[in-house]
């Protein structure tokens, strides 16, 4: 179905070779401006500059205009004592290089009142292309705001250059009983290319503002007498429902013309999480767009379209290509990174290249890696079917493929991460710059023997060249992780890599997986050993029944079968059955067939008996819990990195008595047990991954939905009607973005939960960890996005 809105975008960004451009009357601050003001308490009329303190370094003033003007330097020539989330601040690790912060004292006030902060800010920062301001408040009230782990409090707001910015932050569900400050924080992120020395802010009109409606942040029901759907709509196969809030008995679909094409009862649904209002169109298979009408709710438009992911996928491949570190983004950054260095055994490489990691622009090997698999598999779905799609999606994984086989040493070690939140200048020997890791870990060079065999296979054809180099490097790389892992077996947890989670039973999976790929792309018949060996110690990793456990088909973290694999922030769920159809696809004659079969199944009955907790949502839970996990110290500290676990014992308790009790100590949880790190997008949809897997292999329906479900949880169809996904569909909010700026196609860490309870939590203000836009979900989204299209293609 065309889509002439996406051809435009396609076209002014040259098919993504420049930024594309949002929709901005589709974002949340749009219908956020449009809200009646019931009372403004005017925050800045409270005194002078005597209401005001400053910390860090800098300057302020207080113009006769009653504008606060706050400069500062973009960068220093030393580190800051102490800052908020470093690793080490007075040696740079992890740091910026500090922040210069204006503090308003409201102590004296006699207790405003109000649910939402509103300011005027204007930036003046030359050079700059995505100014931010921290704003933050301090509550000392009957709960104390910030928390512990400030996930409360603060709001990172992306602002546009040389003009006034009307910022408007809904608190309503953050405690402010007891206001006695209000902060901006500059945040010294560094000089990138194009950047001045100085930065200024120019602040104004600071208000506490009441509207009457604030937006639905918190719980599983949505907005009263609205409906929620994923924005950009439906597959026309399968499911197509949507949920509201109200008592209305029937509803229609509606053309662009106010037609009503289909009419049908509202169903009120029970479910484990409360009473539903179901809106079932499914069905209506034309191609076309629709609305959505009952009662007075009229929504949005959605479109009905077998090509209803391509869209999506164009947006994601934006947010990659302006994420590309050590290459000019138009609009976005210069060449950067250059003086991040990898060292080993006497030589020395530049630890640029693949993608960001994130908002703070730190790297990871492993997630370029990964992500640009996930590439190639969309790639391979549209194949024959978009030709533009295609040639853009193999230059994107190219891109990230270069940097992985860069990062080689030739002896199994590799560069494999950089902890880092700056700009750089690009000149190696001074004091900003960042050493890289180097390690030898098995788990990764599993995975990376994996992709490139993947790659080597996806290249041919295109860059033969390429795609004998990505062989010769999966053929060395996997004898290097087998070297390794019949040396060491499960590596011991560094937490500042991505992999610090895995456990020995998902190494079994990534080595089956890699040794699938290899046998495949060589026709070499160790491969298909090793790959049989190690499914084998896998199938010993997974629930089959045991008396007392209420649920099997998901997998242990060892043989020993003590503690279920969970993840609190990183999610690779989907590996188990990567390495189950890998092995099952390409050795189909041997006997062993069988039980992988079996294996699969019981993983895909395991997903579907999971979905009875958040029905009629199509979100997966996380998973099932038990009462004892802390008791295993070491993998309750992989799985939560920098906790105090003595501290943290009691709320684990607390979160796993806020799921569903199934007896015998065990939990199902809708969202994980988690602390610092918050956020289930790559979670439920590497979860997603496996059931598009398996839906793929099984010809499974119920599978089949339940992946599509995954996406349209992102696309707006969440208890909040929000696309979490920046400039697609509908309703999307700004992100924490730090240096990248808003960027079309970010995806944040994921809906959160608030303190132990375990009910959806999407607040407006942009913090990490939970609404920092990262690249990992957007590599599972990927992920679910080449099966589905896949099938699409038959």
């Amino acid at each position: 179905m065309k889509n002439d809105q996406l051809d435009k975008q396609l076209m002014d960004s040259l098919y993504v070779h420049r930024p594309m451009a949002a929709d901005t009357s589709r974002e949340m601050s749009a219908y956020d401006a449009q809200k009646d003001v019931l009372a403004s308490t005017d925050l800045f009329e409270v005194g002078g500059m005597e209401c005001w303190s400053f910390e860090g370094e800098g300057e302020a003033e207080l113009t006769q205009e009653r504008v606060l003007v706050l400069k500062t330097g973009a960068r220093g020539d030393h580190w800051p004592q102490n800052e908020a989330r470093s690793v080490d601040a007075p040696k740079g690790h992890y740091a910026t290089f500090g922040s210069y912060i204006a503090k308003l004292n409201l102590a004296g006030l006699s207790a405003p009142k109000g649910n939402r902060i509103s300011f005027q800010i204007r930036p003046m920062c030359c050079g700059l292309h995505s100014p931010i301001i921290r704003v933050g408040f301090v509550n000392d009230g009957v709960q104390k705001i910030p928390d512990e782990y400030s996930r409360e409090g603060f709001n990172a707001i992306n602002l546009n250059n040389f003009e006034w910015n009307t910022c408007l932050w809904e608190i309503d569900s953050i405690p402010h009983d007891r206001l006695v400050e209000i902060s901006f924080n500059v945040h010294r992120y560094g000089q990138e290319l194009s950047g001045a020395e100085e930065l200024r802010f120019e602040l104004k009109d600071i208000c506490l503002q009441t509207v009457e409606t604030p937006n639905v942040v918190h719980g599983w029901q949505c907005e009263r007498e609205t409906a929620v759907y994923p924005t950009t709509g439906y597959w026309p196969q399968g499911v197509k429902t949507a949920l509201a809030n109200t008592e209305q008995k029937r509803f229609s679909v509606l053309n662009l013309q106010g037609e009503a094409v289909y009419a049908g009862d509202i169903k009120q649904v029970q479910g484990v999480q409360g009473d539903f209002a179901v809106l079932d169109f499914s069905p209506l298979v034309q191609e076309g767009e629709y609305r959505l009408h009952f009662g007075q709710y009229t929504s949005g438009t959605f479109r009905i379209d077998h090509s209803i992911a391509e869209s999506t996928v164009w947006k994601l491949i934006n947010f990659l290509y302006c994420e590309r570190c050590g290459h000019p983004v138009a609009q976005k950054h210069g060449v950067c990174h250059g003086d991040i260095l990898a060292a080993h055994n006497g030589v020395t490489i530049a630890y640029q290249g693949g993608w960001h990691d994130a908002a703070d622009v730190s790297q990871q090997t492993i997630q370029t890696a990964e992500i640009a698999e996930a590439i190639l598999e969309v790639a391979q779905a549209s194949k024959g079917k978009n030709a533009l799609l295609y040639a853009r999606l193999l230059e994107e994984a190219a891109w990230g493929i270069d940097f992985v086989l860069r990062m080689r040493f030739g002896d199994g070690y590799r560069a494999t991460g950089a902890t880092i939140r700056r700009w750089t200048d690009g000149q190696c020997g001074n004091m900003d710059d960042c050493e890289a890791r180097v390690h030898n870990r098995s788990f990764d060079n599993f995975v990376m023997a994996g992709v490139e065999a993947v790659a080597g296979m996806a290249f041919e054809g295109n860059d033969s060249a390429l795609a004998w180099k990505c062989r010769d490097a999966a053929k060395a790389d996997y004898a290097f992780a087998l070297e390794r892992f019949r040396e060491v077996g499960l590596e011991e947890p560094y937490w500042r890599e991505h992999t610090n989670s895995a456990s020995l039973s998902q190494y079994y999976a990534a080595a089956s997986w890699a040794a699938s790929k290899l046998y495949t792309a060589t026709g070499d018949e160790q491969y298909g050993a090793f790959a049989r060996e190690f499914i084998s110690l896998m199938l010993l990793c997974q629930e089959r029944g045991t008396e007392g456990v209420p649920m099997q088909g998901f997998f242990y973290r060892d043989e020993t079968q003590k503690v279920i694999v969970h993840f609190s922030h990183q999610g690779r769920d989907q590996i188990f059955m990567q390495a189950l159809e890998a092995i099952s696809t390409t050795q189909p004659e041997c006997p062993q067939r069988v039980q992988w079969e079996e294996s699969m199944r019981l993983y895909g009955d395991w997903l579907k008996s999971l979905m009875h907790y958040t029905k009629p949502y199509g979100m997966i839970p996380a998973g099932m819990f038990h009462e004892s996990e802390t008791q295993d110290e070491l993998s309750f500290g992989s799985v939560h990195p920098r906790v105090d676990l003595a501290r943290e014992k009691q709320h684990y308790q607390a979160q796993l008595k806020q799921g569903i009790a199934l007896g015998n100590g065990y939990y199902v949880k809708c969202f994980p047990v988690w602390f610092s790190y918050r956020g289930n997008s790559a979670m439920h949809l590497s979860m997603g991954k496996a059931a598009s897997l398996l839906a793929r292999y099984f010809g499974d329906e119920e599978l089949r939905e339940i992946a599509r479900e995954q996406l349209y949880w992102t696309l707006g169809k969440n208890p909040f009607g929000q696309s979490l996904i920046y400039g697609e569909g509908d309703r999307f909010g700004q992100q924490y973005t730090a240096l990248l700026g808003e960027t079309v196609g970010e995806i944040p860490v994921g809906v959160q939960t608030q303190g132990d309870d375990d009910l959806p939590y999407w607040p407006q203000a942009n913090i990490a960890t939970y609404r920092e836009v990262w690249t990992t979900p957007v590599g599972r989204w990927l992920w679910i996005a080449g099966d589905l299209m896949q099938e699409d293609q038959g």
